[in-house]
């Protein structure tokens, strides 16, 4: 019996696109290629065995690939997936792994047409090191990976995409494009930008002293200011709206801890620290997730457009990891099936379907 082994091409083999090379080669049956514009990337990928083939061009990559990654800084993803757009095989799937999403789906979709799928996709993961040679395989394990469905993506793509995720060790989680710029723009866009203000300041203290004394938590606070300002101000230009609302808010709460210290109004600041602690206190352990056997969940779907983008960013909404998906078609629609960890997933996603007309069954046995 012959298997067919899965082409996967990845242009852009820096950090994070020879992590997922790495991971990929552990996961088995899967042929890496790679493309990168510095030819002295792929040569240390394929060194290092992130890679089994280097392409020349994006041309060599795109040919007979099943599934093509875009790890290019976000700046640089849509022309390439303009240029893959006259390149890729039809019926094959294209991803990426930017950081911000609105923007690019919308316009990747546009790119691509109706010849290649494009799911959106942005891993919550990375090292504190940049480049090839900080690429390691583990680095997505028990990570988050976003996916970011629309009305456009058939099940068919965002089964691929979402099957590969998990080979690589990292959990799932489906949000509509805007809802993910919106999120990113408060838990990663923010921190870098405190992080660049803090160090900012102190590097006007001018003093040595401030270095020695700083304790373990302004060194984790301002970890990301070193990081490559070409990179953020991509990230920025492309999330300007969620991140300045964010940063408007932000700056309004300092205000408060500023006004509530400056006239002893202290009521008023143990207010905001009775709601951040509150607020602290809903971030899973380290490495938690929902465990338990797969459950399954069947949702009776229409045969119209965008009803798998509804289903996936509900749940999404509920941060439920979709561990697969399939659909049976049927005449008048069909029947969307989910794999869920645990019972207590399961039903929890029943319920936000439910709420959202779909008529949703938990399967106990099967």
């Amino acid at each position: 019996m012959t298997t067919t082994t899965e082409r996967v091409s990845i242009v852009g083999t820096g950090l994070i696109g020879g992590s997922i090379g790495l991971a990929l080669r552990r996961s088995g049956n899967v042929e890496i290629c790679g493309y990168d514009a510095s030819a002295d990337n792929t040569k240390v990928a394929l060194e290092m065995g992130a890679l089994d083939v280097v392409a020349t061009d994006l041309a060599g990559a795109a040919t007979d690939a099943d599934v093509i990654i875009v790890a290019t800084p976000v700046g640089e993803i849509l022309a390439t997936v303009g240029a893959l757009a006259g390149l890729a095989k039809e019926g094959a799937v294209v991803t990426d792994v930017g950081s911000t999403k609105n923007t690019i789906v919308s316009e990747a979709e546009r790119l691509l047409g109706e010849r290649n799928a494009f799911v959106g996709g942005h891993p919550m993961a990375g090292t504190e090191g940049e480049g090839i040679a900080s690429a390691r395989p583990d680095v997505f394990e028990g990570a988050l990976w976003i996916l970011t469905p629309t009305s456009h993506t058939s099940s068919d793509a965002y089964r691929k995409v979402n099957t590969l995720v998990t080979r690589l060790g990292a959990r799932t989680l489906a949000l509509d494009p805007a809802e993910h710029d919106r999120l990113v723009a408060v838990v990663s866009h923010l921190p870098y930008a405190i992080a660049t203000a803090l160090m900012a300041l102190a590097a006007r203290q001018d003093d040595d002293r401030l270095y020695r004394a700083a304790a373990g938590s302004f060194r984790d606070v301002t970890r990301t200011a070193g990081s490559n300002p070409r990179i953020w101000r991509d990230i920025f230009a492309t999330n300007r709206d969620a991140f300045v609302d964010e940063l408007d808010g932000f700056t309004e709460l300092l205000g408060t801890i500023r006004d509530a210290v400056a006239n002893d109004r202290w009521d008023d600041f143990g207010s905001l620290v009775e709601t951040a602690r509150d607020a602290r206190r809903r971030f899973p352990v380290k490495g938690e997730r929902t465990i338990g056997d797969p459950v399954t969940l069947e949702i009776a779907i229409a045969d119209r457009a965008g009803v798998l983008a509804e289903v996936t960013t509900a749940v999404g909404e509920g941060g439920i990891n979709i561990e697969d998906l399939w659909v049976e078609h049927t005449a008048s629609g069909g029947v969307l099936r989910l794999l869920v960890d645990g019972h207590d997933a399961a039903f929890k996603a029943a319920e936000l379907l439910d709420a959202r007309g779909f008529r949703t069954t938990v399967v106990e046995d099967r």
